[in-house]
């Protein structure tokens, strides 16, 4: 029975071809560059080839490159006048509210960024709880205990919940707990994936009530 629902911030709330992501990533290859006294290139190439065997950059930095200033990172990564790379959504407070579902929210993000996007679109009182990086010490999603500890911090579990993320490796990861997950692909290009792998597909957070509906006898989603 789903009771409750998992959702991602960046890129899920609010749509990828927006201007922050390409700020996000801009500002977190300058930062590998810096600190590996590389080109921008060069930083984009490793970060590539390194990033499948970790769950964000920040871990990657810190395990392969002794990198252990998260503070100095986050900064460097989500400067304050990031939240003028987004676009207002009057509808989204009033969309999330209409889904019917306690919801929480599980970022790999800081925190400093989840509260200034959150409050940007007024939404930041519609979650059971706000999770970021530093509560899960520094090894997000997809790892197990950051799903499982989010989870039961909030009373529910994974085989209560369905979770939403725009990450292929993030939804994989929760699918593998025995969760049901649905990826959030603004373009269309992990439709096979999802078909394949066996998870739910949208290309906005505004196609999830729909979803949810067509997938439901009761309140049993299924897939």
């Amino acid at each position: 029975m789903v009771q409750h629902l998992l959702l991602d911030l960046d890129n899920t709330l609010y749509p990828a071809s927006g201007g922050m992501d390409e700020g996000i990533t801009r500002r977190m290859l300058g930062f590998v560059a810096e600190w590996l006294g590389v080109s921008f290139e060069e930083a984009q190439l490793r970060r590539k080839q390194a990033l499948p065997a970790y769950g964000t950059t920040l871990e990657w930095l810190r395990a392969e490159h002794n990198m252990h200033d998260e503070q100095r990172y986050f900064e460097a990564v989500h400067p304050e006048s990031e939240i003028e790379e987004l676009q207002a959504d009057p509808e989204l407070r009033t969309y999330l509210l209409s889904l019917g579902y306690p919801m929480t929210l599980l970022t790999n993000a800081p925190m400093a960024h989840a509260d200034r996007v959150l409050k940007f679109f007024n939404i930041e009182d519609v979650f059971l709880g706000i999770f970021d990086l530093s509560y899960h010490k520094g090894v997000g999603k997809p790892h197990p205990d950051c799903f499982l500890n989010t989870l039961s911090a909030v009373g529910h579990t994974v085989a209560d919940t369905v979770f939403v993320d725009d990450h292929p490796k993030y939804v994989r990861g929760f699918k593998a707990l025995g969760g049901r997950a649905i990826l959030v692909d603004e373009t269309g290009k992990n439709l096979e994936l999802a078909k394949t792998e066996g998870f739910g597909h949208i290309r906005s957070i505004y196609m999830l009530k729909e979803y949810l509906d067509s997938s439901c006898e009761g309140r049993s989603l299924k897939y």
